[in-house]
């Protein structure tokens, strides 16, 4: 009886460590298979709805990681707010998604602060720009 108990043991006891095994396996390849960013000092970033909530937020965020970041504020208090809690590189625009003369010249004044090679000055396939907005509907016609 003794003999079976312990070669029930035994055999739990690699049962278990095999399993352990398998799951370290499979969290350590997860943790590898995860694509990093990085050189976010290389990242230029447009971001709307900045006044408040989520856009304010994410712009502090991207700041706070290097990026480049084109604030789009509907009003002058947003404005001013972020070039207080934020670096030299976010750059406070004003921009009413609503308006097609707001969005234009907001495209016009990242388009020029971009560095020569960056963006929306070089092809498509190699567009540097990432634009996030929380508006559900935007035409650039």
């Amino acid at each position: 009886m003794w003999f079976l108990y312990g070669w029930i043991c035994g055999c739990l006891s690699v049962l278990m460590t095999v399993l352990v095994m398998v799951l370290l396996y499979k969290l350590v390849d997860r943790i590898l298979s995860i694509p990093l960013v990085g050189n976010y000092s290389d990242r230029y970033i447009l971001v709307t709805g900045c006044d408040s909530g989520f856009g304010h937020e994410l712009a502090k965020r991207l700041d706070s990681l290097g990026c480049h970041v084109f604030a789009g504020c509907l009003t002058e208090k947003g404005e001013t707010e972020l070039r207080k809690k934020c670096s030299a590189r976010l750059h406070a625009i004003s921009l009413d998604v609503a308006k097609h003369d707001s969005v234009r010249k907001a495209f016009e004044l990242v388009a020029t602060a971009l560095p020569d090679g960056h963006g929306i000055k070089q092809s498509a396939s190699s567009c540097c720009v990432f634009i996030v907005t929380s508006s559900l509907s935007l035409s650039l016609s």
